[in-house]
């Protein structure tokens, strides 16, 4: 599955980022006629088989809203893996055997965020649904700061229907949600898959229907909650914990 958008990275750093951890999106690099580019973010174009061409500096001007420092990175053509794939890798020996999914999470640099947590801990990979959600793009990489590269990322039609399918190949749906049982207290089998509601509602009702249990981050402040990455980060470690003090990793 791919996306048809074109977008844009600009600046020395962020396209130098963006070819080392998504060079398969890398489409075409316009290089500002004149500019001192460095010559080793020129090579790692070249060596991903990246076309790159000089452009008048007008036209980047044009196109970039920012700061571009003489390049400009197309874009595009993100691939998402099949279900299939990210259950196997779930059950590869060393794995975290957990999968994450985000139930209309919207703001890309969530999802950014998201992945960079599923690295952290080993997850096998990260569901998203295909509308009213956040899917691979620029934005993304750029918070996943590399983790686009080493964590796939599955897109389905119906995330209900996934959780029960994941569910009928012994996965155990674990929710998060205000009123779940206390995160430090519950239990948290494995293979499990974790779920994570979007930034304004939450888990919605058919989705937290097919969680076989729902846990709560302890919050002891005036905050009421946690944005959706952080709290994929206190309930992914503590599930890591877990599983490391039980065997189920090395």
């Amino acid at each position: 599955m791919t996306g048809a958008a074109v977008e844009r990275v600009y600046g020395r750093r962020p396209v130098a980022d963006h070819l080392a951890a998504a060079p398969g999106t890398c489409q075409r690099l316009l290089v500002a006629r004149g500019a001192r580019v460095p010559e080793p973010l020129l090579a790692v174009a070249r060596q991903a088989g990246v076309p790159v061409d000089p452009v008048d500096r007008a036209e980047l001007d044009r196109v970039c809203r920012g700061n571009h420092q003489g390049v400009c990175l197309e874009v595009g053509g993100w691939r998402y893996a099949d279900l299939d794939a990210l259950v196997a890798r779930a059950r590869e020996p060393g794995r975290l055997p957990a999968l994450v999914a985000l139930d209309c999470v919207q703001d890309p640099r969530n999802l950014g965020a998201v992945l960079r947590v599923a690295d952290g801990v080993g997850a096998a990979g990260v569901v998203v649904p295909a509308d009213r959600a956040a899917g691979l793009s620029a934005a993304v990489a750029r918070t996943a700061a590399g983790a686009v590269a080493s964590v796939p990322v599955a897109r389905v039609t119906n995330l209900a229907r996934t959780l029960e399918r994941l569910k009928a190949g012994g996965f155990w749906v674990v929710g998060t949600a205000a009123g779940g049982d206390d995160l430090y207290r519950a239990d948290l089998p494995v293979p499990c898959v974790l779920v994570l509601g979007g930034e304004h509602r939450g888990l919605r009702p058919n989705v937290r229907r097919r969680c076989d249990r729902v846990v709560a981050i302890p919050l002891l402040g005036a905050v009421e909650s946690l944005n959706v990455s952080v709290a994929c980060g206190v309930v992914a470690y503590e599930l890591l914990r877990r599983a490391r003090a039980g065997g189920a990793r090395p």
